[in-house]
């Protein structure tokens, strides 16, 4: 699966996302990055672009935490695996301290895979920012399918 973030969408999800209402303005401000980022990376897997040079993401199909230049050099030969249908991403907890934060949240997503058979994922995520140069950037993220039962 080409994403990092893979979730199924049509699942209840087991938290109950965090009241936007009574976040920070640092806090709003953390999520709007990485709901923009999905918008901007997920269909077309290119994460590296808004991945800090220092940083690294570690998800379902890496056996290890990849690089920047590791995840650009994948998205050069694997290229658009699939199409997004849907997804849905609902934070839990989102800290802030200076110019570093943990945005948790589950993803759900249905897609069709590269054989154009529909697959439905759930994911639990935590990511890493850091702010440089006035700008968000991921530092690293942990995404991992949470399957039934689990």
């Amino acid at each position: 699966m080409k994403l990092a973030y893979s979730l199924a969408a049509g699942f209840a999800l087991v938290a109950a996302p965090a009241a936007a209402q009574s976040w920070s303005d640092e806090q709003t401000e953390v999520w709007k990055f990485v709901s923009d980022a999905w918008a901007s990376h997920a269909e077309n897997d290119t994460w590296y672009e808004v991945l800090d040079d220092d940083g690294f993401g570690w998800g379902n199909q890496w056996p290890v935490p990849t690089s920047k230049a590791e995840m650009q050099r994948r998205s050069r030969v694997f290229g658009d695996e699939g199409k997004i249908l849907y997804y849905r991403l609902d934070p839990v907890r989102i800290t802030v301290s200076g110019d570093t934060a943990i945005a948790y949240y589950y993803a759900g997503i249905t897609e069709l895979d590269h054989k154009d058979e529909r697959e439905n994922n759930r994911e639990m995520c935590a990511d890493t920012l850091v702010k440089r140069g006035g700008a968000w950037r991921f530092l690293g993220w942990n995404c991992f399918s949470k399957s039934d039962g689990d």
